[in-house]
């Protein structure tokens, strides 16, 4: 018995393996997008979540940014190895060779945007799966300090679009949906 499970199991990955590398080879071919996003953020401390929205862009091969318009204007940019926070007037930047469990963050999004798949195995332990023309990329922190800070980041979504990213912290849960703008 435990045989033939083996063996189906054994035939099963190949296909495993073709689905998350279609999906990763049509992401890498979307060379620039937009959308809007929404975004809660659960906190066990607060009764209700925390919302914003606002838009991100992705341009290839690096560069991603996030501009937050409610309820704070907040434009969070990443290209190359900088990573610079622009808030109420005051700009902040970080080198992501600086701060290891930031790019770790970084590459969850940019990595799985970029169809990088070797670059997320870097940093994560990732689990792919399919269900139709929806699929989900599970990502666990491979470092340790990172892991006591993000147990998961979980990515779905439907061909080359990303729908959503749900990170859950050791501080509660933020939840994003995307929607692709033109």
């Amino acid at each position: 018995m435990m045989r033939w499970a083996l063996i189906l199991l054994a035939l099963s990955l190949p296909a495993h393996a073709a689905g998350v590398e279609d999906v990763m080879r049509g992401l890498a071919a979307v060379r620039e997008s937009r959308a809007v996003f929404s975004e809660t953020r659960s906190i066990p401390e607060l009764d209700g979540a925390l919302p914003s929205r606002g838009t991100l862009s992705w341009r290839a091969p690096d560069r991603v940014e996030k501009h937050t318009t409610e309820p704070v204007e907040e434009r969070l940019t990443v290209e190359g190895d900088t990573l610079t926070l622009e808030r109420r007037g005051a700009r902040q930047v970080l080198s992501l060779d600086t701060a290891p469990e930031v790019r770790a963050l970084v590459e969850a999004i940019r990595g799985t945007l970029a169809g990088d798949l070797p670059r997320l195995s870097t940093f994560y332990d990732v689990r792919f799966s399919e269900t139709g023309s929806e699929w989900r990329l599970a990502l666990y922190p491979r470092s340790v300090r990172l892991a006591s800070a993000v147990q998961s980041i979980v990515v779905t979504g439907r061909g080359t679009q990303i729908a959503t990213v749900e990170t859950q912290e050791r501080g509660g849960i933020t939840r994003m949906s995307i929607e692709a703008r033109p």
